[in-house]
């Protein structure tokens, strides 16, 4: 199964989820985003790692040339775009992996994403369906039997990649229930430079580590 860490700003979160043999790590470079991170910094951190592809996390307003210079300068392996991006840009970025974002804010509205991914089906690579910005669980998809089977249907069809809020208990249940391409974490602030708390991310990779997940 894939995995994309999102939102890197710092080398201990890179360091961290490559060790875990993550496919992604995900840097945003919308000027203003809470996690930015200045594109000298990413370069850094891209030296000293090994393993992980890097993606570039654009926002809306940013140009096709804008994330083109991107991609070039610093080497970038895939693109996220926000799920307002215009699909003609995911028609000119053919020389990485497109990821399109889609930020759900309530499981009733999931048929919007369905109709997304029949749309932008041949445009782009990965859909990423962002449940955790608005606190959506695993629980509140169980509870939902309607959407949980439009999701269920949408992830035999297309290469889905979830972040779910959902207790390392619960993973197997999840993930055999729905059966994403991959998943998504969240990087964050480090407590300051270089020290960081990972015993949440910890029980969580442990968990995929028991169920042969990481490759």
């Amino acid at each position: 199964m894939k995995i994309k860490a999102t939102s890197i700003n710092n080398l201990t979160d890179a360091r961290y989820f490559a060790a875990w043999n993550v496919e992604w790590l995900g840097f945003s470079l919308e000027i203003g985003s809470p996690n930015y991170t200045r594109p000298q910094d990413v370069k850094e951190i891209k030296d000293w790692l090994v393993g992980p592809k890097i993606v570039g996390e654009f926002g809306l307003d940013q140009s096709l040339t804008e994330i083109q210079e991107a991609v070039k300068l610093l080497q970038l392996e895939g693109v996220q775009l926000s799920m307002y991006a215009d699909l003609s840009l995911a028609e000119q970025l053919q020389e990485v992996t497109v990821i399109k974002e889609w930020v759900l804010d309530d499981l009733t509205n999931m048929d919007g994403f369905v109709e997304h991914c029949t749309i932008a089906a041949n445009q782009v690579d990965y859909f990423y369906l962002d449940l955790e910005k608005n606190n959506i669980s695993w629980a509140d998809l169980q509870a939902n039997s309607t959407a949980l089977k439009s999701l269920q249907e949408l992830c035999t069809e297309y290469a889905v990649l979830i972040s779910l809020v959902c207790p390392p208990e619960q993973i197997e249940a999840y993930l055999d229930s729905v059966k994403p391409h991959g998943i998504s974490l969240q990087g964050g602030e480090e407590e300051k430079v270089g020290v960081k708390s990972f015993d949440d991310l910890d029980a969580i990779f442990e968990t995929l580590d028991d169920l042969d997940l990481i490759y």
